[in-house]
């Protein structure tokens, strides 16, 4: 209706914890058709910095615009937008793949700089879980805890985040080149944050990080100072976020509810772990 498309073929895409997504395959195209709810903040900036990256060289799955110009129309109750197919297979967990991931990630900080902005403020909006932070004893004082060592870092490199840069969003197409898709996360915020995801995915710094600071070695100092910091801000976004989804029994994305508890345990044995308990 909004886009003019007419697929011959409809396939359900899985993986999206928030969201909802399908192939559409034409006579000439394809398509992924995304829906989020009405009220996601983060849906249209997400896809405005797709566009804007796709166009400095990074293939992120670009949206299309509709009838009448705009990247996500409501309908219903959800927010619906129209993504270029990204052709290719999921970067794995090898070494040479992780570096990758760094490689790409120092690109899309380098094509979309910001001004620095307050930490404190920052975290405040990236965390609205409070009133779920008391599920269990462990999870107020670790999230409290991670808060203050990262604003204590004092002011950091900011640029617009993938937000969730995960091994299943880094895509290897048919000609060699490396796509980042799946921007519903995007944000503004400190590059340590997004660096600190995709090592946390990875399982570890090794790989990742060398590969970030050949892209961007005037962040290295930032880097050894700062990632371990926010490694526990990322693991406490988990904890906060994992206590949401069990408090509310929220089972988008997963196949039960022991799946949620299993992300609040990951996230506690990781802080036991960066703490040295």
């Amino acid at each position: 209706m909004h886009w003019d498309l007419k697929p011959s073929r409809l396939e359900v895409l899985t993986g999206g914890m928030n969201s909802a997504a399908w192939l559409a395959v034409g006579d000439t195209w394809r398509v992924v058709l995304k829906s989020v709810a009405a009220d996601d903040i983060a849906f249209e900036p997400g896809l405005r910095l797709a566009a804007r990256l796709d166009e400095a060289g990074v293939p992120t799955g670009r949206p299309w615009s509709s009838k009448r110009g705009r990247l996500a129309e409501v309908v219903g109750e959800r927010q619906v937008a129209v993504l270029s197919y990204i052709d290719g297979a999921e970067l794995g967990d090898s070494a040479a793949d992780q570096a990758v991931m760094g490689d790409v990630l120092g690109r899309v900080h380098a094509a979309a700089p910001l001004a620095s902005g307050a930490t404190e403020e920052w975290l405040q909006f990236l965390m609205p879980f409070e009133q779920h932070l008391d599920l269990e004893p462990w999870i107020r004082p670790a999230v409290e805890g991670a808060v203050a060592d990262a604003v204590a870092l004092g002011p950091l490199t900011w640029a617009w985040l993938h937000g969730d840069a995960a091994a299943e969003a880094f895509r290897r197409q048919p000609d060699g080149q490396i796509a980042l898709i799946d921007w519903g996360g995007a944000m503004r915020g400190p590059v340590l944050y997004d660096v600190a995801s995709t090592v946390m995915y990875a399982g570890g710094p090794d790989h990742v990080v060398p590969a970030y600071l050949r892209q961007r070695p005037d962040l290295a100092s930032e880097v050894e100072r700062g990632l371990d910091v926010f490694l526990r801000v990322r693991w406490a976004v988990q904890a906060g976020y994992f206590a949401w989804r069990i408090a509310n029994n929220v089972l988008t994305g997963i196949s039960g509810p022991e799946e949620n508890d299993k992300g609040l345990a990951d996230a506690r044995r990781r802080f036991e772990g960066l703490s040295g308990a």
